[in-house]
């Protein structure tokens, strides 16, 4: 991702991106548990207490192996791709069989129960932390809609809407990092999309008078959409 210096309040940098306690740490957005190796450089980095570090770490984990089984239909290890979410599976095996679990077998179909809460409890945690990197201000309150489907299961309407780049209401923070990125067109400031890892994790935050929607692209296959109204 591209470096960009920031000039917002330090004083939004003393609290937890999360819940708004002292931070003690810092936390990538996204884990990278979500990204291949190697790295990229110059990865989210925003800041967050212990509690909050800590709390997300086994969702997260649960997340990431989800998402890789279900792409493959399968928790067979060998027929994975992922590098760390195998490395993950073999050393837990509880895990394997819990995301095996989910797995709901129909005639001739095969379709994944994930566990709600635990998905929208890490989809709402990189939201947040997308919206506090980019415009330095956080946001503690519950989203109001969380949405995730697949790529294969859209239309192409559909597709381009949620790709298409949107005409900003509301500009980011002074001095934030949004401020330094905006793409203008006839002096329109537009939303612009950031490539984290190519073809592994993208996201776009566009900030309107009533609302502010994340929309996330992971591994080429997850189309996520949070929204604050």
């Amino acid at each position: 991702m591209r470096a960009v210096r920031t000039f917002n309040d330090e004083r939004l940098d003393k609290m937890c991106t999360y819940c708004g306690d002292k931070h003690g740490t810092r936390d990538h957005v996204p884990s990278k548990i979500l990204l291949n190796e190697p790295f990229p450089e110059n990865l989210p980095i925003v800041y967050c207490c212990d509690n909050c570090n800590q709390s997300f770490s086994l969702d997260e984990q649960y997340f990431a192996c989800s998402l890789e089984c279900i792409i493959h239909g399968t928790t067979d290890i060998d027929k994975l791709n992922r590098k760390k979410i195998k490395e993950t599976l073999l050393k837990n095996k509880k895990l394997q069989q819990r995301i095996e679990n989910s797995f709901i077998y129909g005639d001739n179909i095969k379709v994944f129960k994930y566990e709600e809460d635990r998905f929208k409890n890490v989809i709402t945690k990189l939201a947040k932390g997308h919206i506090k990197f980019e415009t330095s201000e956080p946001k503690f309150d519950n989203p109001s809609h969380i949405g995730i489907t697949t790529i294969g299961s859209m239309s192409e309407q559909e597709i381009n809407s949620f790709f298409k780049t949107k005409e900003l209401e509301i500009a980011p923070e002074v001095g934030s990092r949004g401020t330094m990125i905006l793409n203008f067109y006839d002096d329109v400031p537009y939303a612009t999309w950031e490539d984290v890892q190519s073809e592994v994790y993208q996201y776009c935050i566009i900030q309107n008078k009533k609302s502010t929607h994340v929309k996330i692209f992971i591994q080429n296959y997850f189309v996520i959409q949070v929204v604050w109204e």
